[in-house]
């Protein structure tokens, strides 16, 4: 029993700190089809900022994050909508505001049709505020966050941002 319950534990952990980050000195971003050829990285990416905690001390994700950002900036494939309406509730944070980048990529790649400013908007949304409420610090939330949050908890966020 004992022996079950310790490689239990194990395989836990694994899943917890099991995600890396793939190896980004690799990928070089220097040509439109380069862009293209490292979405799958960009994925993966966007995936271990969305399973590691914010912490401004962890190096590997601050690199993703400068990864995405690169990404973001030079992709001829996507574009990204960074409206005033939207980023106000996470600019006062700037990991806040990696984080709905990150959750704007995701939301991209996963829909490709989805090309509409609203559409990709509150698919981040969908993404990120469950992020945020279990990992950031809520005492650092704005009334305005915490109403945000509060609008998609109720399946009024659609209506409290465009209406």
């Amino acid at each position: 029993m004992r022996k079950i319950f310790f490689a239990f534990l194990y395989l836990f952990s694994l899943n917890l700190y099991g995600q890396e980050l793939p190896n980004l000195k690799n990928v070089k971003l220097n040509k439109k089809a380069s862009y293209k050829n490292a979405e799958p990285t960009i994925a993966k990416v966007v995936d271990y900022l969305f399973k590691t905690p914010i912490d401004k001390k962890n190096k590997a994700r601050n690199n993703a994050g400068r990864f995405l950002l690169d990404w973001m900036n030079g992709t001829p494939d996507h574009v990204f909508y960074l409206e005033e309406k939207e980023t106000s509730f996470f600019n006062t944070d700037p990991d806040l505001l990696l984080m709905y980048m990150a959750a704007l990529t995701k939301f991209s790649l996963e829909h490709p049709t989805a090309k509409e400013k609203q559409t990709q908007a509150l698919g981040a949304m969908s993404l990120i505020l469950p992020y945020l409420y279990q990992q950031s610090d809520k005492k650092t939330w704005t009334k305005e966050l915490w109403q945000l949050y509060d609008a998609h908890k109720n399946g009024k966020l659609e209506l409290y941002l465009y209406k």
